[in-house]
């Protein structure tokens, strides 16, 4: 796998960025708020789960060649999409596991790289490209981040700090 430079590496960092704001989404989350379904609302449990369960399926799995997460595989099992939380304790650990094999996978590739990895087919959708679901991936985090900090009320501080997307060699600063 070629890697490029540090200019030509924005998606991989970008979606590095997400997971750290949706950790801060999630900062200091109880059990009883994580599992909860206010107003029939999905749980942030499920939130979590249906977060990282697509970066699982596309880069341990399509890519990968391995099983899906077993916690994910029984949460999808019991639960589809619902919305209900099962083991919440699970299920934060499991997409910390995720996250780290997600990170450890794609964690050197370029944007160039994203673009010429074809991702296969499955569930009768066609193949694409790991730059265009890595932009999916990116998204859609930031869609339920949104939701997970407005509906825990701690949507009049966000996104906070952002340091580590300004830090970035081309990002930010005037030409």
């Amino acid at each position: 796998m070629a890697v490029g430079s540090p200019g030509d590496r924005t998606l991989v960092p970008m979606l590095f960025e997400a997971w750290n704001d949706l950790d801060r989404a999630y900062a200091e989350m109880t059990e009883e708020e994580a599992t909860a379904r206010p107003d029939g609302a999905s749980a942030f449990g499920w939130t979590l789960y249906h977060l990282a369960m697509f970066p699982d399926l596309v880069v341990n799995v399509l890519l990968g060649g391995g099983e899906p997460h077993p916690t994910f595989a029984r949460e999808r099992e019991e639960h589809g999409f619902s919305g209900d939380c099962g083991d919440w304790a699970a299920i934060l650990e499991a997409a910390g596991e995720v996250r780290a094999s997600v990170e450890a996978a794609l964690g050197e590739m370029s944007d160039a790289d994203l673009a010429a990895t074809v991702v296969p087919g499955w569930a009768g959708f066609p193949s694409t490209t790991l730059r265009y679901l890595v932009y999916r991936m990116i998204a859609h985090m930031y869609y339920h981040i949104g939701e997970v900090a407005t509906r825990r009320g701690r949507g009049d501080d966000y996104p906070g700090d952002l340091a580590g997307v300004l830090e970035g060699p081309d990002i930010g600063r005037d030409a």
